[in-house]
């Protein structure tokens, strides 16, 4: 969890927003009450947002920031490829079959394309009683290698694939957890999500969805029957660990216009804002707002944690400068509330109506 709060020695005003992530569900805990009445006394309640649909397609913080920044909802996890490095000088050290492999797969280009690229994450599907589920690779990621591998398992595939869904679909690797599904000839109607959306959960809610997306289940269906026996699984499971059997489907490298209407500093080592505040960046003079992300996750949700968290919240609003603006958002998977920090009054001298009131009293 970063909780760094960095101060500047400049008396120009500034604006700050704190984002504390996984926070919000804690404000009915009891034993927090008095911290959290300390922090929201201060604040005015800009505006709240809950998702009641049976099927979600973003997280909570992923709908505010497209609500900021002017774009329509959707998820957000495909620009974690944004910073990668281009994948011929992050594969340093690959074989020369592996180098190969990778070279048409490049970092996105900064312009917009005319072709779709969609972020697809190796995963693992398990199957329980009443559901499928799916988890994150978390046991341990793949390698270079293993993902060439896996990736080359499924070239002879590509053809038929592309015809079911009528246009020219390739597959790309920009790094081992990071692959990209590549639309050329005609763009399709897909929709993905981030898959910390659906860790955990019925797959069935969180799938692909959209004119194409049955096609892509059958995709899912290939990939699982082709990885089944693959080597990099056999070696997987003689380690003790998780198959990877599926790619999930996530959010667009382009998700909106690169022409926003909030720019953000974003304070963070979330991939997914870093390749959000490069994809969004503007050459023009235009001041970018610092935003602090402070996420806990579910195994660090604890009201020690969560109250130092809030400290450290309400130690900025304290020093902060008479001009200087504080937002603040709380957020859970499917909620967010938006605060605004009330502003400091300016001392100022007496005026006639004070005069008047001291020369009644004296009457």
């Amino acid at each position: 969890m970063d909780t760094s709060i960095s101060s500047t020695g400049s008396t120009a005003p500034h604006s700050k927003v704190f984002v504390l992530d996984g926070y919000l569900q804690s404000k009915a805990w009891p034993e927090l009450a008095g911290t959290w009445q300390s922090l929201l006394e201060a604040c005015e309640l800009v505006a709240r947002w809950n998702d009641t649909s049976a099927s979600p397609r973003c997280l909570a913080l992923e709908h505010w920031l497209c609500q900021q920044l002017g774009w329509e909802p959707c998820a957000l996890s495909g620009l974690s490829c944004w910073p990668l490095q281009d994948s011929a000088v992050a594969s340093a050290g690959l074989s020369a079959a592996s180098h190969d492999a990778l070279a048409l797969n490049q970092a996105p280009d900064p312009e917009s394309p005319a072709h779709q690229e969609i972020l697809l994450t190796p995963c693992h599907f398990y199957v329980r009683l009443d559901h499928v589920g799916v988890s994150s690779l978390g046991d341990r990621p793949l390698d270079w290698d293993e993902s060439i591998s896996l990736r080359h398992s499924l070239s002879a595939d590509l053809l038929e694939w592309s015809n079911w869904f009528d246009s020219e679909i390739g597959i790309e690797i920009r790094s081992p957890m990071h692959w990209v599904l590549k639309i050329n000839k005609r763009r399709i109607e897909i929709e993905g999500c981030s898959l910390a959306l659906a860790e955990g959960l019925n797959v069935e809610q969180y799938l692909a969805r959209g004119e194409k997306a049955k096609h892509w289940r059958r995709v899912l269906n290939q990939i699982q029957m082709i990885w089944y026996q693959h080597s990099v699984n056999i070696a997987r499971a003689d380690a003790g660990l998780q198959p990877v059997n599926a790619l999930w489907l996530g959010g667009s490298l382009y998700p909106g216009s690169r022409t926003v209407k909030r720019h953000f500093n974003y304070q963070t080592q979330e991939d997914y804002l870093k390749g959000l505040e490069r994809y969004t960046h503007s050459e023009e003079n235009r001041q970018a707002e610092p935003l602090l992300l402070m996420k806990l996750n579910a195994t660090q949700l604890r009201p020690e944690t969560v109250q130092h968290g809030i400290e450290r919240v309400i130690e900025a609003i304290k020093s902060r400068g008479t001009e200087d603006s504080i937002e603040i958002l709380l957020c859970s998977d499917h909620d967010w509330e938006h605060y605004r920090v009330s502003q400091l009054q300016h001392p100022t001298r007496p005026g006639l109506i004070q005069h008047l009131r001291r020369w009644l009293a004296r009457r």
